[in-house]
């Protein structure tokens, strides 16, 4: 008997705890400015702009500007997407271009600690 009610005990004491650290209400909030990294490789301008802002490697990189503040830091939203800039490659890959998306700014929370 005393150990069904040791092991009921700590089952509810586990559930609570786990029901108390999935409430959060206070957060953190800060602004970041920064550079997405470039299109992978060399191509035609058109297609370096187009392959700058695809949406898996937009929302990718925008988290990675909140992940670098440090750890727990998490994209909020974006608040503004900047302007998109390329640079040509240089040696056989002249006229050929590599774009990124400069001076975004996003908002990153983190849990109050």
């Amino acid at each position: 008997m005393k150990i069904k009610t040791l092991i009921l005990s700590a089952a509810l004491s586990i559930f609570a705890a786990n029901s108390y650290a999935t409430n959060v209400d206070d957060w953190v909030y800060k602004e970041v400015t920064g550079n997405l990294k470039s299109s992978a490789g060399c191509k035609v301008k058109e297609v370096a702009m187009k392959s700058a802002v695809k949406p898996v490697r937009w929302k990718k990189y925008t988290k990675l500007l909140c992940q670098n503040i440090a750890y727990g830091w998490t994209l909020d939203k974006v608040l503004d997407k900047g302007t998109i800039a390329c640079d040509e490659c240089g040696g056989d890959f002249e006229g050929m271009y590599r774009c990124h998306a400069e001076n975004v700014k996003v908002m990153c929370k983190q849990v109050t600690k």
